[in-house]
């Protein structure tokens, strides 16, 4: 990863659980890979578990378009934060271009969302909830643990969005630590439906790509 080539806003977020830079760079990496796709200002675009919208703003920012995105999130606390973010970066900016979606990922699997997006790009949570110690904040605890929901059913959810063709892009531990392997897993899962593979790195988490076949 490189330097931005703007400043990163500093975004308006909980003082409980602030983002990483991790959600930045994959921002910047999926705008690079994207930014040739002469039809890209058209895509609709689902930021996954979005929290305050980091990724899904800094990767219009990278664009530098006016994109239709999605911004998946099912902890409400997030809202006010991402309505003034929006206000902040894209001033301009209509409900329906960028929305603001209180839902859980496994609503995904709902026929409405079936092949709807043309890109999907998230950071959600890491760890399992047998992967380590609970924090007493359940706000803390829902950000990092798969809580609401489970892993399965994120990667499913998230194949069944993507339309035929399309990808998303993760931010994944490996699980090397807990005798997992993401990409193996994550095929296991999917099997035929999608081809699944480990693109870069970005501080000892794995940028992973699910391309929908």
């Amino acid at each position: 990863m490189s330097k931005n080539s703007f400043y990163t806003y500093d975004y308006f977020q909980p003082q409980e659980y602030r983002f990483s830079l991790d959600s930045v760079f994959l921002a910047q990496k999926v705008a690079s890979l994207i930014k040739n796709h002469k039809d890209v200002q058209s895509w609709k675009v689902l930021d996954l578990c979005a929290g305050c919208g980091v990724i899904g703003l800094e990767l219009a920012l990278h664009l530098k378009l006016s994109l239709n995105i999605d911004f998946l999130e099912i902890q409400e606390v997030y809202l006010p934060y991402f309505e003034k973010n929006l206000e902040m970066i894209f001033p301009n900016s209509t409900a329906q271009s960028m929305r603001f979606l209180l839902k859980n990922y496994q609503e995904l699997l709902d026929s409405e969302f079936e092949n709807n997006y043309d890109l999907i790009v998230s950071n959600p949570p890491y760890f399992f909830k047998n992967e380590g110690l609970l924090s007493p904040s359940e706000f803390k605890n829902r950000c990092r643990f798969f809580i609401d929901s489970d892993f399965k059913t994120l990667i499913q959810a998230t194949n069944r969005a993507l339309k035929p063709g399309s990808s998303a892009f993760m931010l994944l531990r490996s699980g090397i630590h807990h005798n997992r392997d993401v990409v193996s897993d994550i095929k296991s899962i999917l099997g035929s439906q999608a081809h699944t593979q480990k693109i870069d790195q970005v501080r000892g988490t794995d940028i992973i790509e699910i391309s929908k076949k």
